[in-house]
């Protein structure tokens, strides 16, 4: 069967490892409002693929850092600054932007989840015509489509969305996302999305 990855024109992976030659089922479960505990479970075998944290919006950037199931950093996004064209970094270990996403439209209410990513190449010039969108199917962006040159790599639901107080004591979480990734497709992107969708949905109630 032919992978997402096999119709396109260029690779898009933004780490070497993380892709799969079958489509998979994951679930994100983001504990807390500020992301200082997230596990990332893949369905099929109940493994941990992924886990994040952060110290919260503790300064002008606010970082979340994203480690394997062994505890292995692989690396950091940042919100940069809270202006009305919010923008979000990649960076690997080593402190090198991989990856820019940002708002496509704005802050109106109907553009909050409209978002246009790329994962950089060697060069300015690598990047031309390689953006990844990231659309909603719904007002409420209960579901969203990630979509390269018009092929799907995958679907993400919100599947809870608990805006409570005391999350802890009532055994809640504050949101929980699944995502059906198809084969050939970088799961630790599809992350970079989700929590990208997570942080509006906590911030701005979405």
């Amino acid at each position: 069967m032919e992978s997402a990855t096999d119709c396109l024109s260029t690779s898009i992976a933004l780490l070497p490892g993380f892709s799969r030659d079958k489509a998979v089922d994951i679930t994100v479960y983001c504990h807390d409002r500020t992301f200082k505990s997230v596990d990332v479970l893949d369905d099929a075998s109940g493994e941990t693929l992924f886990k994040v944290d952060s110290k919260g919006a503790t300064s002008f950037s606010w970082r979340r850092t994203v480690y394997n199931g062994s505890g292995h950093k692989l690396f950091d996004l940042r919100h940069l600054g809270y202006t009305l064209k919010n923008d979000w970094a990649v960076e690997d270990v080593e402190g090198k932007r991989i990856c820019s996403l940002k708002h496509v439209s704005g802050m109106a209410a109907r553009n909050r989840s409209n978002l246009n990513a790329v994962i950089h190449g060697q060069s300015a010039a690598d990047d031309v015509g390689n953006t990844i969108e990231i659309r909603p199917r719904d007002r409420g962006a209960l579901s969203t489509v990630v979509q390269f040159q018009g092929v799907e790599l995958a679907n993400i639901v919100n599947t809870e969305a608990n805006d409570v107080a005391r999350l802890e004591k009532k055994g809640l979480d504050r949101t929980v996302w699944k995502a059906r990734i198809n084969s050939g497709v970088d799961i630790s992107f599809i992350l970079v999305a989700v929590l990208c969708l997570a942080e509006i949905e906590h911030v701005w109630r979405q």
